[in-house]
């Protein structure tokens, strides 16, 4: 291996996760062109290398190369062929596999668009566990095919992940009653795990509750700060007409100490 190959390999874990995250219009604001040069050919080697493990076999090395060409990292866009090696990581049942190809067969990229393969592709996904998949599953039962029990089970399995947009559709539908008896506490619950992940829907959800006493007490300071944790404003407007200065007061000194606790959390 020549020494500038050589060089290549030793840093290349420094450069994946800047043009991973930022690409190379970041990496050349922040390095300037002629390292932004180096970390795209750094790049380029890890896709080599990565393309030559998926057609040794490797599951894993398959997605990768399935996302570097749907996504353009280290080679060009290719839906083709991103289908191509998401359809092979998929034969071993790689769960993102089959997540990507649900999406390509909805969007009708890199192949025609087919509702009933990226919906078979979709449910193998969550059936292995996929989270994202599993919401995407539930939602679809509880608006397209109208199933609200089989909808819950499906988001509660996303939510269990931690998924916010699944914790705040969950509570939702505990909230209104779908799927489940009607349950504001449990609402509560699954409001604040998506809130405290800074998820706007379950914010607002969490002030309502708090504004009506529905499921928690009724403690308008409490949804003061919800509200304004998630900027809303035409509620926070209309709340306020039914507080005193010094509960504003109160309002103001909570809004401090929860976004430093979250703050502190989101650190560990």
């Amino acid at each position: 291996m020549s020494r500038s190959l050589r060089a290549l390999f030793v840093s290349l874990p420094l450069a994946l996760p800047l043009l991973a995250t930022g690409g190379l219009a970041h990496a050349q604001q922040a390095f300037g062109y002629d390292e932004a040069e180096r970390q795209q050919e750094l790049l380029e080697v890890w896709y080599e290398i990565r393309e030559s493990n998926a057609q040794k076999g490797n599951t894993a090395a398959m997605f990768d190369v399935g996302m570097a060409n749907y996504a353009g990292r280290g080679t060009a866009v290719d839906y083709d062929q991103a289908l191509r090696w998401f359809a092979r990581a998929a034969d071993a049942d790689h769960a993102s596999a089959h997540y990507y190809l649900g999406y390509l067969f909805a969007t009708g990229k890199g192949t025609s668009a087919d509702a009933e393969r990226s919906h078979e592709h979709y449910s193998r996904a969550a059936e292995l566990g996929h989270a994202d998949a599993q919401y995407w599953l539930g939602s679809h039962l509880a608006n397209g095919e109208q199933d609200p029990a089989a909808a819950l089970e499906w988001l509660g399995k996303a939510a269990d992940q931690g998924l916010p947009a699944a914790q705040y559709y969950v509570g939702l539908m505990h909230e209104n009653g779908r799927g489940t008896t009607r349950d504001p506490a449990a609402a509560a619950r699954w409001y604040t795990a998506a809130a405290e992940q800074g998820y706007r829907h379950a914010q607002i959800g969490l002030g309502r509750l708090h504004q009506n006493g529905r499921g928690v007490e009724r403690d308008l300071v409490q949804a003061h700060v919800w509200y304004s944790m998630a900027d809303d404003r035409e509620r926070l407007a209309s709340l306020e007409t039914r507080m005193n200065n010094r509960d504003l007061v109160t309002a103001q000194g909570r809004l401090k100490e929860q976004n430093a606790a979250l703050q502190a959390a989101s650190a560990r």
